[in-house]
């Protein structure tokens, strides 16, 4: 469990080892950069082979790098779950007059220049002006939708298997917040995760 905030991280500690005494001995917590920490990770599993991983990413905002993922996927053996804050954050800061707040932090996110983002994400709309035609940046419709679906693509630039639909959590309103993504070298993995994904859905 790897968390920057040390009072953060030592009450999941106190929660987790209450809760699971018997397992106790098996949790290890890291104070840290999970950017960082994962590359440990990857580093222990290049020298094991057989290493087997299950992560699961939560980051604090838009914390969570790209390349991180693209290390992430030298690992043979891993299921890789993400949570996207596509509703909460990331459009947010796609506004409507074509500005990228953030530009710098968006671009870590994805893993793609801010004019990249900004061929997904807007579209050039005219409209006649009081000399002549303006050119304006438009936001594309149901754009969190949207932002889902192209982290979903970028991750299958880097895994071999990706959910397809991926699990939507909403607020009180139900505007989408998050999207809970899932990406594998292995394909029984995601079988596994699509049937979590619609057992929830069953269940709303």
């Amino acid at each position: 469990f790897v968390d920057k905030n040390a009072e953060s991280l030592q009450s999941l500690k106190k929660k987790l080892e209450t809760r699971f005494p018997h397992k106790a001995k098996c949790m290890a917590f890291k104070q840290g950069d999970a950017n960082e920490r994962i590359l440990d990770l990857v580093n222990y599993a290049k020298n094991n082979p057989k290493c087997a991983a299950l992560v699961l990413l939560d980051p604090f905002g838009m914390q969570l790098n790209w390349e991180t993922i693209q290390s992430l996927k030298e690992i043979k053996h891993i299921d890789l779950w993400i949570l996207i804050p596509s509703g909460v954050i990331i459009n947010r800061l796609l506004t409507r007059n074509g500005e990228i707040m953030c530009p710098d932090r968006m671009e870590k996110l994805f893993g793609m220049s801010v004019n990249e983002i900004k061929e997904h994400f807007y579209q050039q709309v005219t409209e006649p002006g009081l000399f002549g035609k303006i050119i304006l940046q438009q936001k594309r419709d149901n754009t969190i939708h949207r932002i889902a679906q192209l982290y979903l693509k970028l991750l299958g630039n880097e895994f071999a298997h990706v959910i397809k639909e991926p699990l939507v959590l909403r607020n009180t309103t139900n505007c989408p917040i998050f999207h809970f993504v899932f990406a594998s070298h292995n394909k029984t993995g995601v079988k596994i995760a699509s049937e979590i994904v619609r057992h929830i859905n069953r269940e709303r």
